[in-house]
């Protein structure tokens, strides 16, 4: 399905909008793709995934359409996860389309697909479609994002702090989803317990993660474990 849509609106067109089999979300945005992907994938609730590499389909094309009308083994809900390396596979999107049934969403990610690519028409043009284009944000698009990221995770961000986060992240949405929720653990904040983010805070922790290997830190952070954060609070706290 063509047409200007909003982000929110695409993402909350899962699980709400049973008539649309394929969401497809492309772009030269690698960030925001990887990140409207998840959140359509989030707005499905707990049901079980299926991946699916378009290389694949190549060879079979009609697997897409029967994982999409198959029912899992447990009885519970299914979505599935299609990467598109390259644009291919297009029989296994049509016949996914065409289908009688098809009660499994398929979440589909992609490259920079131009207008008039085969894939990008053929979703389009389709009433069982919805696709979302990402362009690189503007640096205030940017920051709109960064704050509206952080109230989501109960902080209070204000624009001159928030552009400094999509400055050294270099406007990734991804490493600035991840500082957000090193702040939001930081603070213990939350939707319904709203901190303001002080300035002297974001500086400690940016050098924090700066002199360490910011990855071990995310991955820490994503798994949990919020004890390198509670170092980094004492220091901090007590000005070391």
């Amino acid at each position: 399905m063509s047409g200007k849509l909003r982000e929110q609106d695409f993402i909350a067109a899962a699980g709400a909008r049973q008539d649309i089999r394929l969401f497809l979300v492309f772009g030269q945005d690698e960030s925001a793709i990887a990140s409207i992907a998840s959140a359509v994938v989030a707005r499905l609730g707990d049901s079980e995934a299926i991946d699916i590499d378009s290389a694949k389909l190549r060879s079979d094309p009609a697997l897409l359409a029967d994982e999409a009308a198959s029912q899992s083994l447990f009885g519970g809900a299914r979505h599935i996860r299609l990467t598109f390396a390259r644009e291919e596979a297009l029989d296994a999107v049509a016949n996914l389309l065409s289908a009688e049934h098809a009660g499994n969403p398929v979440i589909a990610t992609a490259g920079d697909l131009k207008k008039g690519s085969k894939l990008r028409t053929l979703v389009e043009g389709s009433p069982r479609a919805l696709r979302y284009v990402c362009y690189p944000p503007s640096e205030g698009e940017a920051i709109d994002q960064a704050v509206a990221m952080a109230s989501g995770l109960g902080l209070r961000l204000d624009r001159t702090l928030a552009a400094q986060i999509v400055r050294y992240t270099g406007q990734d949405r991804r490493l600035a989803a991840m500082e957000l929720e090193i702040l939001s653990l930081f603070y213990d904040a939350a939707p319904d317990r709203m901190m303001t983010v002080e300035r002297d805070a974001l500086a400690a922790l940016a050098a924090e993660t700066a002199e360490e290997d910011i990855g071990a830190l995310v991955n820490q952070v994503m798994n949990g474990d919020v004890k390198p954060l509670g170092r980094s609070r004492t220091r901090w706290c007590s000005g070391r």
